[in-house]
């Protein structure tokens, strides 16, 4: 029996163990952490050199609902710790734990070696194989330290799986680094301080009490990390240098419904397969992406952050329940450009950026923010596969170590033809758990010989990696066609098998349909069972119950009042008028506040108001 190195233990390295000892391999997993679980972990809470922190932060909760973040044969469900109430949003404890439920309903943990950190990978093969261009025929040398004893191991394996993921090096914007700037004051009890430090070591709002805090950068972290801090923060900058679509958790959709992102979007628009993957966008499909989500959002972003100012570019979309109200009520400010560095004024930022909100508006000025205590740089991360890779393969895979995007080629960012016995799983940006175990699957069945791909299926998919990785501009996700990449995964998967049970998907293949991992394994009662769980979402969706969250966010901002009081008695009427104005003194609740003079007779007035807090109970607004 063949014994795979497996580099990662995270979601993508478990998914990969899973579907080795399901093709008969043995594997060994390393990971330089003592927990499974990757960057989804809640036990790692913070790093050191050797041994890495998990990057989700307190609070923390996922942009796809749990149909989509799920691997295709373990519903929520089959936790028995989560049970059918799990939230449709699971947090990162939820993650968690699902995680390691999996890796305990496959005995994952058996093969896990933690603590390891593996410092070099090397191909077996002499020299005059090597130079034949393609290597792994003989397996491969890896290399590891034990960081719990400080020793060092080498052991040689039939073939490897990396899935050490795309959280591997933190990215700082030009100009910035992780340390604690002086403003020149001589280190005094006058001079103040600021840190600089990555969204992958931001834990709690509570440890920014009472601090002025910039963010920096327009992802979904940035955006939720802004809203998480201003629970704890004195004032928070949201520093946006490219203007993102920002859309809630629930969308609504055409037949009324409201529902999860995912299901509102993750939709067939085409039967299966009869469409390749789109892997490039056109200008025209770019503003055809940009109106629909204009239309979806109504005038709502446009009145609070602006628009995107190029249609013709790849839109960016990002995911935040919260993050418009907050910067509608003034509790996030925006400030549109880019974050240069930190000098003895302040945190300097080029407001190059301009914003089209059909006013007219726009400009190119220097700025310094002082007095900004914390930066919190939520600018993406850069992976390392240099740290470990031999460089014969990092040749091959023409590696750039700079390239946040995607860094390697390979067909469907799994294999490559030149290098045996080798497979990534993960190794994008934007990699969803579907497609990670399509990865993983793939992987499993190439490395045990149940499947061989032709040599024309490999240089297709090679040819279609580097013009993904030269697409100009360059979309927000390099396999941005979920649906499309998913099919594009079974096909190579069912394309060599006699196994029907590869012949996937085989549920909700028509054209409208939705998408989830539950469709690409081969157990009906599985798939049925996520058709029920999607369709009571959907009936949720269509019942009002979501309704009030969307009022509540609707009435963000202020409003003008007038308003005349009749005594019926005496006939005698009054005037109250002023500003009424809705804000978010919590995230989950709204206060009303209403300031105005009433007018009690014609010589005679008194300043008044009055206040109330509303939140969602259920389908209703109390």
């Amino acid at each position: 029996m063949l014994e795979v190195a497996i580099i990662g233990a995270g979601s993508a390295g478990l998914v990969a163990a899973r579907h080795c000892l399901a093709n008969g391999l043995r594997c060994s997993i390393f990971d330089a952490a003592s927990t499974l679980g990757g960057a989804w972990s809640s036990s790692c809470s913070s790093s050191t050199a050797t041994a890495p922190a998990a990057k989700m932060w307190d609070g923390l909760h996922t942009n796809l609902s749990k149909h989509t973040c799920r691997f295709s044969d373990f519903p929520w469900s089959s936790s028995e710790i989560y049970p059918s109430s799990t939230p449709t949003f699971p947090s990162h404890i939820d993650m968690d734990r699902y995680l390691q439920s999996y890796a305990e309903e496959h005995r994952i943990g058996d093969y896990f070696h933690s603590n390891c950190q593996v410092t070099k990978i090397t191909p077996l093969d002499d020299d005059d194989i090597r130079d034949a261009g393609t290597i792994g025929w003989n397996g491969y040398r890896v290399e590891w330290t034990d960081t719990s004893s400080q020793t060092q191991h080498v052991k040689e394996f039939s073939g490897v799986v990396v899935a050490t993921g795309f959280f591997a090096r933190p990215k700082y914007p030009p100009g910035f680094s992780p340390t604690i700037h002086d403003d020149g004051g001589g280190g005094g009890s006058s001079s103040k301080r600021c840190h600089v430090l990555h969204s992958e070591n931001y834990k709690s709002h509570t440890d920014f009490a009472n601090e002025t805090v910039a963010v920096i950068g327009s992802s979904f972290s940035a955006l939720e990390i802004a809203v998480d801090v201003s629970q704890s923060a004195k004032r928070v900058v949201s520093i946006l240098p490219q203007i993102p679509w920002v859309l809630p958790r629930y969308v609504p959709t055409k037949d009324g419904a409201i529902l999860p992102i995912d299901l509102a979007f993750y939709r067939r628009t085409a039967p299966a397969f009869a469409n390749p993957e789109m892997t490039s966008l056109t200008p025209e499909l770019c503003r055809a992406r940009h109106e629909r989500l204009k239309q979806q959002l109504g005038s709502r972003q446009q009145e609070i952050l602006g628009l995107p100012k190029d249609f013709d570019k790849p839109p960016m979309v990002t995911v935040s329940d919260y993050y418009l109200d907050l910067v509608q009520d003034g509790t996030v400010e925006v400030l549109h450009g880019r974050a240069q560095g930190i000098d003895d004024k302040g945190l300097r930022v080029s407001t190059a950026v301009s914003v089209d909100d059909e006013g007219g508006k726009s400009g190119h000025a220097d700025m310094i923010l002082p007095n900004i205590s914390k930066v919190i740089c939520c600018t993406g991360f850069l992976p390392d596969l240099q740290s470990c890779l031999d460089q014969s393969i990092l040749d091959i895979l023409e590696y750039n170590p700079e390239d946040m995007f995607s860094p390697v080629t390979a067909c469907w960012q799994t294999l490559h033809p030149n290098l045996n016995n080798m497979a990534f799983c993960g190794m994008y940006r934007g990699s969803y758990m579907g497609v990670v175990e399509q990865q993983a699957r793939l992987a499993a069945m190439v490395l045990s010989g149940k499947l061989a791909l032709s040599e024309a299926q490999y240089q297709k998919e090679l040819d279609i990696c580097r013009q993904i990785r030269n697409n100009k501009p360059r979309p927000q996700f390099p396999r941005f066609d979920y649906i499309g990449f998913m099919d594009s995964l079974a096909m190579a998967i069912s394309s060599a098998s006699e196994d029907s049970n590869n012949k996937l998907p085989r549920w909700n293949t028509a054209a409208g349909d939705f998408i989830t991992p539950a469709f690409y394994q081969p157990d009906e009662e599985i798939a049925r069972a996520s058709i029920a769980e999607v369709s009571q979402e959907l009936e949720k969706g269509k019942n009002g119950s979501r309704i009030p969250f969307i009022v509540m966010s609707a009435l963000i901002g202020s409003w003008n009042f007038d308003r005349n009081i009749v005594h019926f008695s005496s006939n005698h009427q009054e005037h109250v008028h002023g500003v009424i104005r809705f804000s978010r003194p919590k995230l989950d609740h709204v206060l009303y506040r209403e300031d105005g003079l009433y007018e009690i007779s014609e010589h005679k007035s008194l300043s008044v108001f009055r206040e109330y807090e509303y939140a969602c109970q259920g389908d209703t607004l109390e």
